[in-house]
Formats: structure tokens, sequence, C-alpha cells
């Protein structure tokens, strides 16, 4: 199913729009409809029969030469939404087309959309969305991009920022705002942080993860090493990260190891076989 526009935006919060005029666009980056998302499927191909017959009329008039006019779209984040040019879009895809000319209106919101994005990550987005609205990060540190791979864990930021707040309100002895907060979170947590994991190469032993999700985990490890009485601070739990992230490995080459033991057992007589328990 194409992606609506309406839920995609209701997802990701509105933030203004703007007429980016006649361009050339990706074919492969129009992935959703303003309103015929019953009418075409993922790949556009049209569904009824009776768009099925005007879509052999248009191919037929392009086949012989007919210019194609533009498309209208709405660009929003890395995707393409069509408002008018069905069709057309469908018959570029049928001729191997890379792009289309179209008129391009760009809807900016407040969360990003990546050319992946499908309506599964939509929860996810709304989450951000409502993150960033609510902390105003995205105002006051335009490069700072958090992705989180689960559901909830932008309200634990959240959190985190208020928990900021408070302290660094305690210790200029007056009100901090959230977006202030925010800001101070990113430049003196977020980032040391994320500067420890770079250090201990977390990305690399944690393949699938987000800078983001190493950076809840990392906090996580630290609290809980430090109400458990153990040396705490982010490179302790760092290592506790990486001890863990390498057990199933260490679990892995100790079945191999055991499955090799056993074949050679099997082939090595009764004391072979009794060896692995020595």
């Amino acid at each position: 199913m194409l992606l609506p526009l309406r839920d995609v935006v209701r997802a990701a919060r509105m933030d203004g729009q703007v007429d980016r005029g006649l361009r050339e666009i990706p074919l492969c980056r129009i992935r959703g409809s303003e309103n015929r998302t019953a009418d075409f499927d993922v790949a556009f191909h049209p569904l009824g029969r009776h768009l099925r017959e005007r879509w052999t009329r248009l191919y037929g008039l392009i086949q012989q030469g007919r210019e194609m006019p533009p498309i209208e779209v709405y660009e929003v984040g890395e995707l393409y939404f069509v408002r008018d040019g069905h069709h057309r879009v469908s018959i570029a895809r049928r001729l191997g087309w890379d792009t289309i000319r179209a008129h391009v209106v760009e809807v900016r919101t407040r969360a990003p959309l990546d050319a992946e994005v499908d309506s599964r990550d939509l929860l996810g987005v709304a989450e951000y969305a409502r993150f960033l609205e609510r902390t105003h990060l995205d105002r006051v540190r335009p490069e700072a991009r958090l992705e989180c791979s689960n559901l909830g864990r932008y309200d634990v930021i959240h959190e985190h920022i208020l928990g900021h707040r408070y302290f660094l309100s305690e210790e200029r002895e007056l009100e901090v705002s959230v977006p202030e907060a925010a800001a101070s979170w990113y430049d003196s947590v977020y980032r040391p942080v994320m500067a420890v994991a770079e250090r201990h190469q977390l990305a690399e032993a944690l393949p699938g993860w987000t800078e983001t999700d190493i950076y809840l985990e990392l906090t996580r490890l630290w609290l809980d090493l430090d109400q458990g009485g153990q040396p705490a601070g982010p490179d302790n739990a760092a290592e506790a990260l990486l001890s863990a992230a390498d057990a199933p490995r260490r679990g892995r080459q100790r079945a191999r190891r055991w499955r090799r033991l056993g074949r050679r057992g099997q082939g090595g007589g009764r004391a072979a076989r009794r060896s692995p328990a020595r």
C-alpha cells in the first residue's frame, strides 16, 4: 500500500511548506499519495479496471511521442507523495525511467523522514516529533539527530533532560527552560557519553544499534553499576556493554568447540567421548 500523505504528516508534525518549482526527481523515492492510496499498489500499478484502461490509453500516447506533462508532488523528508499524475508515475516506472519531471511543494516536518520509512515506522516518527515539540532540541541544536530503535525510548530521554534541567536550575539558582536544558544536556551529557562510546568502538561491536540506542544502554548500565556499589562511570559502563555483547560470541565459540570434541569422540571410542567432562 502507498503511504498516505495525511498519516505521514500527522506523525511527523507539519512545520510549514515551500514551493520548490519544477525539478527532476528520482522515481524510486515516490512512495506515497495525497488521496489515492486505494487506487494504486506500492509499485504504482493501477488496481481498478477503469484505471487500467486509462493507463493503456496514456501509455499508447506516450509511445507515439506525446510529451508527458510534469506531475505534482509533495516532498516530505526524503520521500515524495503524488498529488496529481499517478498514471504518469506508473508509466514512467514501466518504461524504466530513473527520474520524472515534477512540480514540487516541500512540506517541512519536525521529525525527519528517510527514504526507507514505511507505515510500521510511523509510531516511532510520531514519538520523535512529540519529543521535539516538548524539548525543541531540533531548534536549539539543529545538528542533533536522535534515532531510537524501540518505542517509548524518547520518553526516557525526555526524563534525562528534565533531570538535567533540575540540577542545572539548582546550580544556577534560577529556573532553566526545557529547551535550554535540552541544549545543555546534548552538549554536556549526550556528546561526552558518545565520545566514550566511540573510544570503545561500541558501534562496531553492536551492529544494528543506533547511536542513541547505545547512549540509552550506556546510561542504564552506568546507573545499575552505581546502584550495585560497583565502579561506575561511562567507561565502566562501556566495558560492561562490550562484555555483554561479547558473551553470545563466546558462547557460539564454546558450542563449536564442543561440537568438534563431540565429532572426535564419535570416532575415538569411549575415552574420547568422556574427555569434555574432565
